[in-house]
């Protein structure tokens, strides 16, 4: 069977094409993995820190806030199955240990956002820092797909204005 040349400068070409495109996409996909470097590493930190440094020795849950201060935070357990958070805020290199039993949890607050605005639809809940205090931060979309963002204070749960 004989190949013409204009199918096999077509199929050169496709060939090309597909090569290009793979390429591209393992550019992409190297650049938002060296993108999101600095993110991994500053919780790889905290995790280590709060391992090592407060009575946390299972990390459950891992939360990244940044308002006007950049804060990671971890849910972990203790060996008595106590649970805590763990803030911890890279610029400062200060760190905060929460007893879960004296705030308010995750759960709660989404339960509360929900309350107050049944039709949006949470998408992310996150512990950090805010003015000098522990917050959880609720990222919500409205039915028309606009995002809002609500602040509540980790100690009761109130709703920051």
């Amino acid at each position: 069977m004989i190949i013409e040349d204009d199918t096999k400068q077509t199929l050169k070409f496709i060939a090309w094409l597909i090569g290009i495109l793979v390429l591209l996409y393992l550019v992409f996909l190297l650049v938002f993995y060296k993108a999101s470097a600095p993110e991994r590493n500053e919780t790889h930190q905290l995790n280590q820190i709060a391992l090592q440094k407060s009575p946390i020795t299972k990390i459950e849950r891992n939360y990244h806030l940044n308002r006007g201060v950049n804060s990671y935070s971890a849910l972990g357990q203790a060996k008595d199955r106590s649970k805590y958070y763990f803030i911890y805020l890279p610029g400062t290199k200060k760190a905060y240990l929460l007893s879960a039993d004296k705030g308010v949890s995750e759960k709660n607050v989404a339960r509360q956002y929900t309350t107050s605005r049944p039709t949006d639809k949470i998408v992310e809940v996150n512990l950090g820092w805010y003015k000098n205090k522990a917050v959880w931060e609720v990222t919500a979309k409205n039915s028309n797909g606009n995002y809002r963002y609500q602040l509540y204070e980790f100690k009761n749960g109130n709703l920051l204005g």
